[in-house]
């Protein structure tokens, strides 16, 4: 018998056989790493660097346009009348703005950032910049309640996309790059480079971060806010809390995140509601426009013009314990700030929130007997983490802007209300990239645009399932007594 293998068998190939590509512990090959990590650094300090030039640059000479429309706007008539009252006019003129020269800029900015960004790879159309920034001043000088953060957001978006058009870069340095607009125009609106930057990262999605643009991002924050040179008027706190002990600041802490997220809660269905209840008026969006300018003078004419455009000076003045408000002045903001958005006004949207932060903060601080000054800064906080999904990038603004004892408190209210606000946003682009908790099943990958309540499902043998269980066991049976 021939014990010989046939000739077609396949050839023997040693266990230990070393691969062919060199590995990086290989003495000749250990720089390899290194070389690739300072070339990488190198590109995208220099990119994150000019995006953020870019960004602060225009970011400052739109600020100096919104100021400068706004005194001109109060000088009208003499100074004898409200800018508002233009309002219905002035609304209609930003629609048509946007919808005949960039269609791309309509509503808070930061939201057609975020789908740009998931969908075309950051293009965005230059023309977004100037047309942004007119009708955004269009807005805001009559008094439309809306932000500057949106339009910083949206425009330092368009620049950097130009460019990256200009240098030709591919479409996945394209992305990082736009995402470096965004994170400058909110570093350097706000004065706060580094939970600004965080928040640009943060914002694209619930429950991700992109780490990869982490370090361009942050370079382009930290220059674009020196290029712009606001800096964030918060007053310290040193002494408001003096006595409190901690577990009863951890308390409220956590109590009053949770009132926050149903305040951010409040805000997001209001502004989707009026939005389901306007997308059946399409075709006539300049009456609807002009309907919104005429609810905003009813609305400002009852409650003060305190609720008109930016109002920094409320916010600042509850902050400091300068301003009283009403109880409801939230709710009034999340009323005004919804009809101006939706009805065809341009602007942002955080600006807003703190201003609903804010005096919920201090109506919160008055019910509880708590210095109010303190909850104020709370929900300044808070709001923007549960209304955005950015608990991250709110936290480091507390601890950036506020006094050390204070901040980490801030930062766990607004981890409360993130949570307590569910699997929602004023970002409808924001992408799901995990569910909050492990009693639910959330569909992932999708837009929180398109989430509807009946795809939230309970997740099968968790704790959630078998207490909704027995509350339905519990009230069955008290049906039977009955």
């Amino acid at each position: 018998m021939n014990d010989a293998a046939p000739s077609d068998a396949l050839p023997t190939v040693a266990i230990d056989a070393e691969p062919e590509t060199p590995r990086l512990a290989d003495e000749s090959q250990w720089y390899t790493e290194h070389a690739a990590l300072l070339i990488s650094t190198l590109k995208w300090s220099f990119l994150g660097a000019g995006a953020g030039l870019c960004v602060g640059f225009g970011t400052r000479g739109f600020l100096w346009a919104l100021a400068a429309s706004t005194a001109a706007a109060k000088s009208l008539g003499g100074g004898t009348w409200s800018p508002y009252w233009a309002l219905p006019i002035a609304l209609p003129v930003s629609v048509w703005l946007v919808r005949t020269f960039a269609p791309e800029a309509r509503g808070h900015g930061t939201e057609a950032v975020i789908a740009a960004v998931h969908t075309r790879s950051g293009h965005i159309n230059w023309r977004v910049a100037p047309i942004k920034l007119l009708a955004t001043v269009v807005t805001l000088a009559f008094g439309g309640s809306v932000g500057k953060e949106g339009p910083a957001a949206q425009i330092g978006a368009s620049l950097t996309s130009l460019f990256a058009d200009l240098l030709r870069l591919r479409d996945v340095d394209r992305r990082a790059l736009v995402i470096c607009g965004i994170s400058a125009g909110f570093a350097s609106v706000f004065g706060t480079p580094v939970s600004g930057a965080l928040f640009g990262i943060e914002v694209l999605y619930l429950g991700r971060i992109d780490y990869t643009v982490i370090f361009p991002a942050l370079v382009a924050g930290i220059v674009g806010h020196l290029a712009c040179g606001v800096q964030p008027p918060f007053p310290l706190f040193h002494d408001a809390v003096a006595g409190t002990g901690r577990v009863e600041m951890v308390l409220v802490s956590l109590l009053s995140g949770l009132v926050f997220g149903l305040v951010a809660l409040l805000l997001i269905e209001t502004m989707r509601g009026l939005d389901r209840l306007i997308k059946s008026f399409q075709k006539q969006r300049y009456l609807v426009a002009m309907a919104g300018g005429i609810a905003l003078v009813a609305i400002y004419a009852l409650a003060g013009d305190r609720y008109a455009g930016l109002g920094t000076a409320t916010i600042d003045g509850l902050l400091a314990g300068t301003v009283t408000v009403s109880m409801i002045a939230f709710l009034i903001k999340i009323v005004a700030t919804s009809i101006t958005l939706e009805t065809g006004g341009s602007g942002g949207i955080l600006t807003p929130v703190f201003f609903i932060g804010a005096s919920s903060g201090a109506a919160l601080g008055t019910l509880l007997g708590f210095p109010p000054t303190v909850l104020a800064s709370f929900g300044f906080i808070a709001v923007l983490a549960g209304a955005a999904n950015t608990p991250l990038a709110a936290a480091v603004m507390a601890i950036e802007v506020l006094p050390s004892s204070l901040g980490v408190y801030a930062a766990l209210a607004a981890a409360t209300a993130y949570l307590m606000v569910g699997h929602r946003s004023v970002y409808a682009s924001q992408k799901l990239g995990f569910s909050k908790s492990a009693g639910l099943d959330v569909p992932l990958g999708g837009t929180i645009g398109e989430i509807e309540r009946s795809d939230l499902r309970i997740r099968k043998g968790s704790l959630t399932e078998r207490v909704h269980h027995l509350g339905r066991t519990q009230a069955s049976d008290s049906d039977e007594t009955k």
